[in-house]
């Protein structure tokens, strides 16, 4: 029996941590988070749905039974025993399905603020959903970004605290740029689960926003994928967002599968436009080789991104993010990878459509490029 208690708040200063104990086998252990304390009004003690979600995991990965010590939004219950365990067993047949059995169900409305949010890693999708907005008005203009430690960087310890400390500045100067809030969550929800961090981000994320139900009526997570890709698997949760971000919205708070009518291509374009990126983008995934705000460069996310700002002849415009003189020397090897790799996944058909368009495939050139490679790394 994996057994959660009700909530409690407790602020030191200008942080605020809301916490929840858990039992599991016997074992007591706290799930927290902590808060800019300007915020701590907007934090939901009335219903246990972010501990729910966050430690829903876990649960599934031991085969315990769910107890909460307290209520729970009637809407949220209802999904997640019909349809979300379901669909998150389906995807990962090692997951066992389990009964959640709360104290009382919670169908008020409890959001106050009228507001939307969204993450903000700085990255093309988290730029593409927010100009993708900019124009809302009323409870749908993007009021806040937010910026979660929950696995996206690293697993615990000085080394993932370094790093997220880091970006958040980053993030902290775009929000600035924009004139908007920015929200940093910290969590030790990384370390409770110890399971990866791909094949159970969204609702790690989720747990987080559920905190904020107050604040956020509407919240947008960018996609990963266009609405034409749809999977259920054990790798990545955000394959099948679409499906789950809905089920996992409450009386108080919508979620939203945002940007999810773009290609990755589109949504590079999209925040070509928009001059406040030019200096923030950041898509880098070697964390040992991105130094001082500029992207790598070598990596496959850095080299995607790279080439197709080139191909839509935007790259220029981004020189100070970018390594260029490193991106040119492997760009025509990176074009051969993206070849080979065209039927596995949407992001490669597309980016590999955009070469053929723009007539990018010199085979001289990728020869070359690929025996430069090959007699470098003997």
């Amino acid at each position: 029996m994996l057994s959660i208690e009700k909530p409690k708040l407790e602020t030191f200063g200008r942080q605020t941590k809301i916490s929840a104990k858990f039992t599991i086998n016997d074992k007591e252990n706290e799930l927290y988070f902590e808060v800019p304390s300007d915020y701590k009004d907007f934090l939901v003690t009335e219903n246990l749905d972010a501990f729910l979600v966050g430690l829903l995991f876990l649960a599934l990965k031991t085969g315990n039974d769910i107890k909460l010590n307290g209520p729970v939004s009637a809407r949220l219950y209802y999904s997640i025993r019909h349809y979300v365990i379901p669909a998150l067993c389906m995807a990962n047949p090692k997951l066992k399905p389990v009964d959640i059995n709360p104290q009382g169900l919670n169908e008020k409305d409890l959001n106050v603020a009228a507001t939307s949010g969204t993450g903000l890693s700085c990255g093309v999708d988290s730029f593409a959903t927010y100009f993708d907005h900019i124009d809302e008005s009323g409870s749908f203009k993007i009021e806040y970004f937010a910026f979660f430690n929950v696995g996206s960087h690293g697993a615990g310890g000085e080394e993932t605290k370094k790093l997220f400390e880091s970006r958040f500045e980053k993030a902290k100067k775009f929000a600035n740029t924009v004139n908007k809030n920015i929200i940093q969550v910290d969590s030790n929800l990384h370390e409770i689960l110890d399971m990866k961090f791909q094949s159970t981000n969204t609702l790690r994320n989720v747990s987080c926003i559920l905190l904020f139900q107050k604040l956020f009526k509407h919240y947008y997570i960018a996609s990963k994928n266009r609405f034409d890709y749809f999977e259920l698997n054990d790798y990545d949760t955000q394959d099948y967002d679409a499906l789950v971000l809905n089920l996992l919205s409450t009386e108080s708070t919508n979620l939203y599968s945002a940007v999810a009518q773009l290609s990755r291509v589109e949504r590079t374009n999209l925040i070509s436009n928009f001059p406040e990126t030019y200096d923030f983008l950041d898509v880098c995934t070697s964390s040992k080789k991105y130094k001082a705000g500029v992207n790598c460069s070598q990596c496959n996310k850095c080299l995607r991104t790279a080439l197709t700002l080139d191909l839509l002849g935007k790259l220029p415009l981004y020189k100070d993010v970018f390594h260029i003189e490193k991106y040119e020397r492997l760009k025509h090897n990176y074009i051969w990878h993206v070849i080979t790799n065209k039927n596995k996944d949407q992001i490669h058909r597309n980016l590999y459509r955009l070469i053929k368009n723009k007539k990018a495939m010199d085979y001289t050139k990728i020869a070359i490029s690929r025996a430069k490679v090959k007699l470098k790394g003997r």
